[in-house]
């Protein structure tokens, strides 16, 4: 089991410990937050496009940290403590110790339809999240995540003379997404029993937008149908495993979570904007409707997973998941022909010698991991783009119980005379998980 003992070096002098190491707490979190806001930065001016996001509510964003990306985006049943998971709020109460998690990632995306090939790249701030023992039993979360995003633009030109002189410029672009405010709870039930439970505000807005203009009229004015939907609701996640001890060494994790479906409300306005040739200005704007209150049906989902674990040094997971999208329902009541989705994943974690006393890379966690999914997109015919995906990755230690997260997934999603679109993708994922014994604590003297 994990035993602290064999990560601190004891001193007499426990007062001075404790400010040595609360100090090198503040700035690893110092050197985390400003990543953070470096990232952000980076996305204003970022270039990206993500076609299969105009569907539904946007394309999904895993609410896994650095560590599920390295192991193929899993995590219903793999749990140390050394970092934070976030997708079986049950396993929380495996979070003995204050811990505070957050990262960034950055994906450079090649797609191909059957007109024309193009490359993207883009940034985004993955889940931020805090977990707090309340006792020794059980431990709270508190977090913010991203759920969906919708990011895509693209543009057509027709020729309005065979010179091409003249002509008319069609865009069509999307923004927004939707971002979840959590509050968790793990609980250890029993000796090898642990639930959780997760409440989640969602809420967001996403913009759809197509704008045309007119490049043989000397005022060149663009035209725009603008599309906004506030989107704002509760819903709630139960999770649960069962940790049975197999041997001396070994134990087996069992678990599942159950996202339950929920119903977001939704405010909608749609207008007609004359614009100047510049895009800055606006001429005029009329509102064409305006639908408040209204309800969008999002799917449940539910995950299962187990895993053979010999603590502080070896975890092999695997986990199934399916989300049942054609049950989903926008604001007309339509499907937008989303397809049922289902993802397998297997992966392993690996640490050289957890509770050597010297040596740095025996502390090093190596992770591996696959998946395949089954998406809910397609652009054309009846079968949702399949996802192939291999990852890698470590966890280097900081200090005591933080560590930085560095991982790489690599994958092909979609095939182009099926689903219209082909897409080929690296992401590259930067995490911290930044721990202290005396968070919160006061320090003691001898």
């Amino acid at each position: 089991m994990f035993n602290p003992k064999n990560l601190v070096f004891h001193s007499k002098n426990t007062s001075n410990l404790a400010k040595v190491k609360l100090s090198h707490t503040y700035q690893a979190l110092l050197w985390a937050l400003l990543t953070v806001l470096a990232s952000s930065s980076f996305s204003v001016a970022q270039q990206s496009n993500s076609p299969y996001s105009f569907l539904g509510i946007g394309e999904s964003i895993t609410e896994g940290t650095a560590v599920n990306n390295m192991m193929g985006g899993l995590g219903v049943t793999n749990a140390t403590g050394l970092y934070i998971n976030n997708m079986n709020p049950a396993l929380l109460a495996r979070n003995r110790f204050t811990m505070f998690e957050m990262g960034v990632s950055t994906e450079a995306k090649a797609m191909q339809n059957n007109g024309q090939r193009s490359s993207t790249y883009q940034g985004t701030i993955a889940p931020i999240s805090i977990a707090l023992p309340v006792s020794s039993r059980w431990t709270m979360l508190l977090g913010l995540r991203p759920s969906t995003r919708v990011d895509y633009a693209s543009y057509i030109v027709n020729k309005l003379d065979p010179l091409g002189v003249d002509s008319v410029t069609y865009s069509y672009n999307g923004s927004g997404g939707l971002n979840k405010a959590v509050i968790g709870n793990g609980v250890r039930v029993s000796k090898n029993i642990y639930l959780g439970i997760e409440t989640a505000f969602t809420f967001g807005v996403i913009n759809h937008d197509i704008t045309s203009q007119n490049w043989s009229d000397n005022q060149r004015y663009q035209v725009k149908l603008s599309d906004r939907t506030n989107y704002s609701g509760l819903n709630y996640k139960l999770g649960f495993v069962w940790r049975p001890q197999l041997s001396k060494e070994y134990f087996l994790n069992v678990g599942g979570t159950a996202e339950l479906g929920q119903s977001l409300s939704a405010n909608n306005i749609r207008q007609f904007l004359t614009l100047t040739s510049s895009g800055l200005s606006t001429i005029n704007a009329d509102t064409l409707t305006q639908i408040k209150n209204a309800t969008v049906t999002l799917p449940a989902t539910y995950r299962f997973g187990v895993s053979l674990e010999k603590p502080g040094q070896l975890v092999v997971s695997l986990d199934y998941s399916m989300t049942q999208w054609t049950s989903f329902k926008n604001i007309s009541g339509s499907n937008e022909g989303l397809k049922n989705a289902y993802t397998v994943a297997v992966g392993a974690e690996y640490i050289p010698k957890f509770d050597a006393i010297s040596g740095y890379f025996n502390h090093v966690a190596y992770r591996v991991g696959a998946s395949f999914t089954q998406s809910p997109y397609t652009l054309t015919g009846t079968t949702g783009a399949k996802d192939y995906n291999f990852s890698v990755g470590a966890s280097f230690p900081l200090r005591t119980i933080s560590y930085m997260n560095l991982g790489i997934v690599h994958g092909k999603r979609g095939i182009l005379s099926t689903n219209g679109l082909e897409e080929q993708y690296t992401k590259i994922v930067v995490g911290f998980s930044l721990g202290d014994f005396n968070w919160f604590r006061k320090p003691k003297i001898d």
